[in-house]
Formats: C-alpha cells, sequence, structure tokens
C-alpha cells in the first residue's frame, strides 16, 4: 500500500496530465493506470494488459516522467507493470502475463456462464489500437459502472469483422466477475424480433417483456440494423429502451453504421441512441493488425513467422473475422500436410483465399478520392484559397496522403501548392485530434479509406 503522499503527488500528476492531454486521452489512457511503488528515482505504474502497457510506453511515458518529476522534485525513471489476471497458474505466479484463453474460460464458473455470450472474449484478449481505443474504453466503462447516464446507451458502430460483438461480450463477462448477481441479457436484433413473433403468436407477450424489462442489470443487443422497416418489432424495443433506462438499467446497442443511416429506424430509438454515447470502430492499421493476427495465433496455439504475419495482415483488409478463419484454415492445414508453416506455404494452399496485395493508394488518387467525396475542384482542394469549406477537406487530404503514402511533409507541401512542412504537420496533427472526438469527419473519413482500399 503506497502513503499518503506518494498518492496526493499521483493524483496532482494525474491532474496536469488530464489538462495536458485532454479529457478524453487522459480517461483512455491515463485515468485506469495505478501507482504500484515509488522508491528512489523508479516509479513503478500499473496498467491493465500488455496492449496497453505498450501503447502507454510509446506514447505517454515521456509525459508521465516529466510531470512525475515535476511532483516530486527529482530525476524518475517509470517503469511499467502488467496487471495480474484473474487466476493465476498452477505454481501461483502470472508474471505480467496474460492468461491463455482456455483459462480464461475456466475462470467463469460452471453456471455463471451468459447464454449466447463466448467466456473466452474478454477485455485482456481484445487488442487496443487506434482504430478502437475510444470504444474500447467506453466498452470498460459500462462493465465497471452499469447505467452511468453519460454512457447509456452505448452505440458502438462499425464495418463488419471489427471487433463490435467481442466488445459486448467482453462487457457481459466483466459484468459479471464484477457483479456474480447481475443479469446480463445478451441477444441479437435478429432473435429479439423473432422472439417477439412468437410472442405475439402463443400470446406470451407478458413472459417476453418480463424478459426483456423486469429482470436485465444490462441489455446487450448486436447488430441493431437487422431491425429497419420492422415498425412493430422497433416499437416494442422502444418500450423497454424507456423501461430500462428510466430505472437505471445499462444498454448497449452494435451497428454496422450510425443509428441516423439505419434506413427505416423510427425516429424516436433513432434519437435515444444519439443521445447517449456512440462509439466507433475503424478498420486496424497494419500495426494493430498484426498485434490481432499474434494475439489469435497465440490463442490457437500457432506460432507464426514474422513475414508470414506480415503476408496475412496485408492481404485480409482489415477484417478481424475474415483473420480469424484464415488462422484456423492455417492451423488445419499444416497439421493435415504436416508442413512448414511459411508465406510459401499459404501462398500455394490459401490463394483462393488471401487477394494479392492491394496498391498503396498515391498521392494523386487520394486528391481525387477526397475532392470527388467533398464535391469539389482538384484544382481548389490543392490551391491557396482558405475558405471554410475547402480548409477542412484540404487537411483531410494531407492526412490520408501522409497515412498511406511514404511521401515527407515537404513532399506532401509541394504537391499542395509549394506549401511549407510546418503547414502539413499541422493538418496531419490536427485532423488527427478531431477523429477523436468528431463523429461527422471520423464517417467521412472511414468512408474515403474504405474508397481508397477498392
Amino acid at each position: 500500500m503506497l502513503n499518503h503522499p506518494i498518492d496526493q503527488l499521483w493524483t496532482q500528476v494525474q491532474g496536469e496530465l488530464k489538462r495536458k492531454l485532454g479529457a478524453q486521452a487522459y480517461e483512455i489512457w491515463i485515468r485506469p493506470i495505478q501507482v504500484s511503488q515509488a522508491s528512489g528515482e523508479q516509479v513503478h505504474l500499473r496498467v491493465p494488459n500488455r496492449y496497453y502497457r505498450d501503447w502507454v510506453q510509446a506514447n505517454y511515458a515521456r509525459d508521465l516522467e516529466s510531470e512525475l518529476e515535476v511532483a516530486m522534485g527529482r530525476h524518475v525513471t517509470v517503469e511499467f507493470e502488467v496487471a495480474a489476471a484473474p487466476d493465476p497458474d498452477e505454481d501461483g505466479s502470472l508474471d505480467g502475463e496474460l492468461a491463455p484463453a482456455s483459462e480464461a474460460r475456466e475462470a467463469l464458473q460452471v453456471g455463471h456462464q451468459i447464454p449466447g455470450i463466448a467466456p473466452d472474449k474478454t477485455f485482456e484478449n481484445f487488442v487496443v489500437g487506434a482504430c478502437n481505443q475510444f470504444a474500447h474504453a467506453a466498452a470498460i466503462a459500462v462493465a465497471e459502472s452499469p447505467g452511468e447516464p453519460q454512457y447509456n446507451p452505448l452505440f458502438i458502430y462499425g464495418s463488419t469483422g471489427l471487433g463490435k460483438t467481442h466488445l459486448l461480450h467482453a462487457i457481459g463477462n466483466m459484468t459479471r466477475q464484477q457483479d456474480p448477481a447481475a443479469h446480463v441479457l445478451y441477444v441479437t436484433a435478429e432473435q429479439f424480433t423473432n422472439e417477439m413473433i412468437s410472442a405475439i403468436r402463443y400470446h406470451r407477450m407478458p413472459e417476453f417483456r418480463d424478459k426483456y424489462r423486469k429482470h436485465p442489470t444490462i441489455l446487450l443487443m448486436d447488430d441493431v440494423q437487422f431491425l429497419s422497416g420492422k415498425d412493430r418489432t422497433q416499437e416494442e424495443l422502444f418500450h423497454t429502451f424507456e423501461w430500462l433506462k428510466e430505472r437505471g438499467r445499462q444498454i448497449v446497442f452494435t451497428a454496422d453504421v450510425l443509428p441516423r443511416e439505419i434506413k427505416m429506424f423510427e425516429p424516436r430509438l433513432r434519437t435515444r441512441c444519439e443521445g447517449g454515447m456512440l462509439a466507433d470502430t475503424q478498420p486496424p492499421d497494419m500495426e494493430t493488425m498484426m498485434a490481432i493476427l499474434r494475439q489469435k495465433a497465440e490463442d490457437l496455439g500457432l506460432p507464426i513467422p514474422d513475414e508470414l504475419a506480415e503476408y496475412v495482415s496485408a492481404r485480409v483488409r482489415g477484417n478481424i473475422r475474415e483473420l480469424e478463419g484464415v488462422l484456423n484454415r492455417l492451423k488445419a492445414l499444416t497439421r493435415f500436410h504436416n508442413e512448414l508453416l511459411d508465406v510459401e506455404f499459404a501462398r500455394r494452399h490459401l490463394g483462393s483465399v488471401l487477394a494479392e496485395e492491394p496498391n498503396r493508394p498515391t498521392a494523386d488518387s487520394v486528391v481525387q478520392s477526397v475532392a470527388s467525396f467533398y464535391n469539389i475542384k482538384i484544382t481548389d482542394l490543392k490551391g491557396q484559397r482558405r475558405l471554410k469549406q475547402l480548409v477542412r477537406p484540404r487537411h483531410v487530404a494531407m492526412y490520408l496522403v501522409r497515412k498511406y503514402t511514404e511521401l515527407s511533409f515537404p513532399e506532401i507541401g509541394r504537391a499542395f501548392g509549394n506549401r511549407d512542412h510546418a503547414t502539413v504537420q499541422h493538418a496531419c496533427k490536427k485532423i488527427k485530434t478531431e477523429l477523436q472526438k468528431d463523429v461527422d469527419l471520423r464517417t467521412a473519413v472511414q468512408a474515403l479509406e474504405r474508397n481508397l482500399a477498392g
């Protein structure tokens, strides 16, 4: 247990970092950190998992050390340690690493499993990257404190195969682990619809309503876009939503798109969803995709050489579900053929499954795509006029050129009317920051990235 002065210093450091980094980055990456030990020049910080550790170490270690040095009045070196998983292994040690998926399954005792929820889909084995960090943080906040108005409802959206269902299952598992008495109800929108139809047919609506209103502590509903055009089901869900919300029960929905983009979605239900917390999942970048691949390969007990990991990650085009299918097939194929697992093996046996590596976008293709998306002329996008309707598209184009090409800041500046590199740096940093809080901008950039990916 840390002594009181260190606790006070850490509170001071957290306050400074919140002011310096902004409330959103603080809530996601700094608030969950705990000081486990402070002696001499070393401060040990405990973080939830190794992926969290890697991100904080790469992005915030210097900020943490600087603020700790100011607060403590001496040179400080930060050491990160991973919080122990709930169940130790047989010899009682954890070595700061995650328990295997099989142990995670055993952690949920028989009788405590939640119908429809996979016990091995937890926050511990969800790989966090820039593409999903806000959705991940919001999901943890819901699991830790169900029913908080700020996160109720939580609406997670994004293309298929990007981890939305994993987050739903993780919320359910963590909620039950924290409170074994909690009633977690997981259902897909299609199941909800079919159950309601059956209840109407057999005159069992009271039982149906009791199931979805009286009992749940938290309602997790997947694929809400399935309700498009189903007026009677939407009306029933609206009243269920109101019942639960008024009583402080937590509601979490997932969908492929934003509430306003679901066709024939009842306005009352849409506005209720938009009145909560919207969190998106985006296609992972190459580094995050490789981290996901390694996590899932580890869960399967499948050793993946670096070259093969890069080969597969570049070809599944950001779809995590597709990645799982490829890994499962690779594991089965290696057992069947008893051959060395390498790129050549994957080419021979997965040639019809793995597409050839897509051509990387060029600066010209990015500019053309952005100009078309915003319905402006390419000459205006690359020109010097600073009209409001041109500045953001221009910044978005610079950001995407930087992300998808090998061009340097000065080279990008020359491509946009001979602007200096500082202007391009500012544009890229501005878009990267605004993507964290501007839902409309995130939606636009995601659409542009899908276009660029073909």
